[in-house]
């Protein structure tokens, strides 16, 4: 029985160890303030990616619009997830972080693959208009498109952001007007 008693003793305090290990880099993937933008900008160039992978086969494929957003905001959206990588290494270290924003771009990715939030139509409007904004436009983008739809980083404890988890909302169709409307001369 004695031996049976040090057998569970040791067999938690190896959990309790392993949880202490893996535990931070789970917390580290919380977005904090100064990350909540730039996960935004990543949700929103996740968003545009899988909707063009979705909408391929249709009128509305818009993988060129896509990729010509890509081209022209590639530099503003890496400076988004370096932002996010050096937050997050701060607290986990590099590897860890790089998993930990790998992990929270699949949990992006198959939430708009499960639950999309707008149609091809208004996602290939809002690629168009993003692929002919300025970088500045895509801060307001993403706090329209994404807004209360931002994943949590992995934070579903609460820890992160009030109210920041996955929450499937209506379609947003004055967003993507507003969204849209960034590249027209005057329009802001």
């Amino acid at each position: 029985m004695r031996d049976l008693a040090k057998g569970c003793c040791a067999a938690l305090a190896l959990a309790a160890q392993i949880t202490a290990f893996a535990a931070p880099a789970h917390a580290g993937a919380c977005w904090t303030e100064r990350t909540v933008a730039a996960a935004q900008l990543r949700q929103l160039d996740v968003m545009l990616m899988v909707g063009s992978l979705q909408c391929r086969t249709g009128a509305d494929d818009y993988r060129a619009d896509y990729d010509r957003f890509l081209l022209r905001h590639r530099d503003y959206l890496g400076t988004a997830n370096h932002l996010i990588l050096d937050d997050i290494s701060g607290r986990v270290g590099p590897l860890a972080a790089m998993d930990a924003l790998d992990h929270a771009s699949v949990r992006m990715a198959n939430h708009y693959g499960m639950h999309s939030t707008y149609g091809c139509h208004e996602l290939k409007l809002v690629a168009i208009s993003l692929a002919n904004s300025a970088d500045e436009e895509l801060d307001h983008a993403a706090d329209v498109m994404v807004g209360p739809e931002l994943e949590d980083g992995g934070c579903a404890s609460g820890a992160a952001i009030a109210g920041a988890g996955v929450v499937p909302v209506p379609a947003k169709p004055t967003a993507v007007a507003a969204v849209a409307q960034l590249a027209l001369p005057g329009s802001r």
